[in-house]
């Protein structure tokens, strides 16, 4: 009878330790469904910031980003193209575009603390908790819709893992 009990309690335990969150975030797949996210919930909000400075040649502008307590770390990108006044995203996935416009990267603590909206004074700090490689110029005339972007990182269930 106490087998019976054991086991039904190790079978508990082991199931409940299994994540049914999502996959690893900000994982290649991760990515392709926050591309999605942006088609439904971003498209408007950075219109403006994708027309700016476009990058014909391309046809679209990237973003790359990474968590940097992943060993090795997974780079992805999202890329997106203006078209017809909206922001669309066209891929989201492993990092290819050898020459993003942005590319970002933090901690988990600092990912975790931005996805929440806690970017300090007049959005000052989120220089502090990431590390941002791009036009600052071009991010601060569209802090913003970047602060949107941010927020919808954590949007998108996902698990802690790292991809």
């Amino acid at each position: 009878m106490y087998r019976k009990i054991l086991l039904g309690i190790t079978l508990s335990l082991g199931l409940s330790s299994i994540s049914f969150a999502g996959d690893p975030w900000m994982g290649p797949q991760w990515t392709e469904k926050f591309c999605d996210y942006w088609n439904k919930n971003l498209q408007t909000t950075m219109a403006e910031w994708a027309e700016y400075n476009f990058n014909k040649q391309k046809g679209y502008k990237t973003i790359s980003f990474y968590r940097q307590d992943c060993n090795p770390p997974k780079k992805v990108e999202v890329r997106i193209k203006y078209e017809n006044s909206k922001a669309v995203c066209i891929y989201g996935g492993e990092a290819k575009d050898s020459n993003p416009e942005f590319l970002m990267y933090a901690t988990d603590e600092n990912w975790k603390s931005l996805v929440k909206g806690e970017f300090g004074f007049m959005g000052m700090g989120i220089m502090k908790k990431m590390t941002f490689q791009g036009s600052k110029v071009e991010a601060m005339k569209f802090m913003e819709p970047f602060k949107a972007f941010l927020i919808g990182l954590g949007k998108v269930s996902y698990s802690d893992t790292c991809p």
